[in-house]
């Protein structure tokens, strides 16, 4: 079912406020900064907290001059930490962050923009996971529109095994949101996304926009999410540990492979709102129908299940 929303008469433009918290990342960290600023416009912000850097990424991010609005290079207690006092600087309507190896689509502001202000009652979303190569080329984009029952994120279902991560740079939010919630808990090294997930559920659907927003680097032994894997599931399941569990028939599936863990997402359904464009009528439009919860066809499974058999022979 498809529901035209008109847009909000208040005039004034949706800032936009997006936070890099960066670290010794200078090979890539000027890709990052393009992506964001440029598109930016009158009433939005970028904010770039640099750790104190051993390399040039500081020197790399003050080359960009003005188009930062708030540049901080100081030491911190990291990643997590540095977020936190990029978003004490925030003054968009909506916020994000981007790590400083990951980018923004080129439409990004602008379809975060007209969705946040065509929908008002909508407070969060997501664009459609998509990732980059270490050299930078576009590689995957899971084009399939999911269901993202809030109840599960709220119970932490949406992990490695059962529901699959969700995708922290596709993320924006209003900030009442963040404030609600108090933003992240700096308790939390690694997961600290993945409890801001949670906490966001109890109070917000997370709705799917059908497009791109931003894109995920994939290097595998560099980033903190693979090098400090065992750390990060530890933190996972501290988070949850107090949460409803999955089904057991759920819970089997998921650690029984992949494929039987891909079946399980391609299996469970529910209903939630999702954002797509009508190509007739030439604007964003909401929809709620019964999805499952995964993000990638039948097809493209088998797809990458031969890709990953061939890798292996």
């Amino acid at each position: 079912m498809l529901m035209n929303t008109l847009p909000t008469t208040d005039s004034t433009r949706l800032g936009i406020s997006v936070v890099t918290s960066a670290w010794n990342i200078e090979r890539l960290v000027g890709e990052t900064i393009r992506s964001v600023v440029s598109q930016k416009q009158p009433g939005d912000q970028y904010v770039f907290v640099d750790g104190a850097s051993a390399d040039r990424t500081a020197e790399i991010a003050r080359g960009f001059g003005d188009q930062i609005d708030v540049m901080i290079s100081e030491p911190d207690d990291g990643q997590y930490h540095g977020i936190m006092k990029g978003f004490d600087h925030a003054t968009g309507d909506i916020q994000g962050w981007l790590n400083a190896d990951d980018i923004l689509m080129p439409w990004t502001f602008s379809v975060v923009r007209e969705v946040f202000d065509r929908f008002p009652d909508v407070d969060w979303i997501t664009g459609s996971p998509s990732f980059l190569s270490d050299q930078g080329q576009l590689t995957r984009v899971y084009s399939k529109l999911p269901a993202y029952p809030r109840q599960f994120i709220a119970n932490g279902w949406f992990s490695k095994t059962l529901g699959g991560y969700l995708q922290q740079e596709s993320m924006f939010w209003r900030r009442g949101l963040w404030d609600k919630v108090g933003g992240l808990d700096l308790k939390y090294a690694l997961a600290g996304d993945f409890d801001l997930w949670t906490k966001f559920a109890r109070h917000a659907d997370l709705v799917p926009v059908d497009v791109p927003l931003a894109a995920f680097r994939e290097r595998p032994g560099e980033q903190r999410s693979s090098a400090s894997e065992d750390r990060y599931q530890q933190e996972v399941k501290q988070i949850c540990a107090d949460k409803p569990r999955a089904t057991a028939a759920w819970r089997f599936l998921a650690n029984r492979g992949t494929v039987a863990r891909s079946f399980a997402r391609l299996m469970i359904r529910g209903s939630s709102p999702a954002i797509v464009y009508n190509r007739r009528t030439r604007d964003w439009q909401m929809t709620t129908a019964r999805r499952s919860i995964s993000r990638q066809s039948l097809g493209t499974l088998i797809e990458e299940w031969r890709l990953d058999r061939l890798g292996e022979e």
